[in-house]
């Protein structure tokens, strides 16, 4: 089972909840979860060869935030990795005109890799994933069986969505340190990429729109 289809499958996404809530054993698990002794053993094996846990001293098992954040990362980018080879579209136009798509994704694909290590070393992002991830297991007044039926990747899916609402209302207050500086200026980046780009018909319809009524 390939990490995409474990973060997609609702019962190790189950087990994941879960163990946002705090540590626990496998026993445990079997309870909240409704699951057999066999298939929760199972799973917590493929999440914590694929990064998803780690078993602590004891036999306990819990979130293993370094190696699941850049996971988060390579999953979470999925409007800004299709808008970006735009940003240099025109640049190569006049640069590379017989070659213009080829050039353009792959100066994509370096500058996408560059972010993802840097947004991976930035512990100040990693504390903020943890935290999107402990408060909607613990915080946030959901349906019942809201938990229940998500899936880790549409968590993960749905904070590029969110982070289309919220960036606008974050505001850099004065004297804020370095790394916080570095994390605004990153996640702007994504921001702004992903602001103007929808592949979908009904968003090109309405650029269209406003395009014809002067308004972009």
């Amino acid at each position: 089972m390939d990490s995409d289809t474990l973060l997609s499958n609702r019962k190790a996404s189950r087990i994941f909840f879960e163990l946002l809530c705090g540590r626990a054993r496998a026993a445990g698990l079997v309870s909240r979860c409704g699951l057999s002794r066999k298939e929760c053993d199972r799973l917590l094996s493929k999440m914590e060869r694929t990064g998803l846990v780690v078993k602590v001293k004891g036999g306990s098992y819990e979130i293993d935030w370094e190696r699941f954040v850049p996971l988060f990362i390579s999953q979470a980018m999925n409007i800004y990795s299709a808008a970006m080879p735009f940003k240099y579209v025109p640049y190569y136009m006049e640069k590379d005109p017989d070659n213009v798509i080829d050039a353009a994704c792959a100066r994509a694909e370096r500058e996408l890799a560059r972010v993802k290590v840097k947004l991976s070393g930035s512990d100040l992002f990693c504390r903020v994933v943890q935290t999107f991830f402990t408060c909607l297991a613990t915080e946030i007044d959901a349906p019942r069986d809201y938990l229940a039926d998500l899936r880790i990747l549409d968590a993960i899916d749905e904070f590029e969505y969110a982070l289309l609402k919220l960036l606008p209302l974050v505001r850099r207050r004065k004297g804020i340190n370095a790394q916080a500086r570095e994390l605004f200026k990153l996640l702007s980046d994504w921001y702004g990429q992903i602001q103007g780009y929808d592949n979908t018909p009904t968003g090109a319809a309405l650029r269209a729109a406003f395009a014809k009524n002067d308004l972009l």
